[in-house]
């Protein structure tokens, strides 16, 4: 099912299964905390004198997030549709970051 990635001026649009959509609110504060968690080691990380300063992202970390974690076990993965759109398909449901 088609989720809209909303950024500040553009979307992204990705295809995750149906349960992901149903509590698509519950998914998206579970990845920010995990992107959030300076003990995690990953790619979305900036640096500023050796230190993690800030985070650059877009769809594919919570692309990855969800194939990796919460996606684990299902045969069905979450992917990227399309990127950096400024028109969709409004009837589809959304998650603003």
């Amino acid at each position: 099912m088609l989720l809209v990635i909303q950024f500040d001026i553009d979307v992204d649009i990705i295809d995750v299964p149906q349960t992901i959509v149903e509590n698509a609110g519950y998914y998206q504060d579970q990845f920010l905390k995990w992107l959030y968690n300076k003990s995690v080691n990953h790619s979305y990380w900036s640096y500023k004198d050796g230190k993690k300063y800030g985070l650059v992202y877009r769809s594919d970390a919570f692309v990855e997030w969800l194939n990796k974690y919460p996606l684990k076990e299902n045969s069905q993965k979450a992917k990227i549709v399309s990127q950096h759109l400024s028109e969709y398909e409004k009837a589809l449901p959304i998650l603003f970051y």
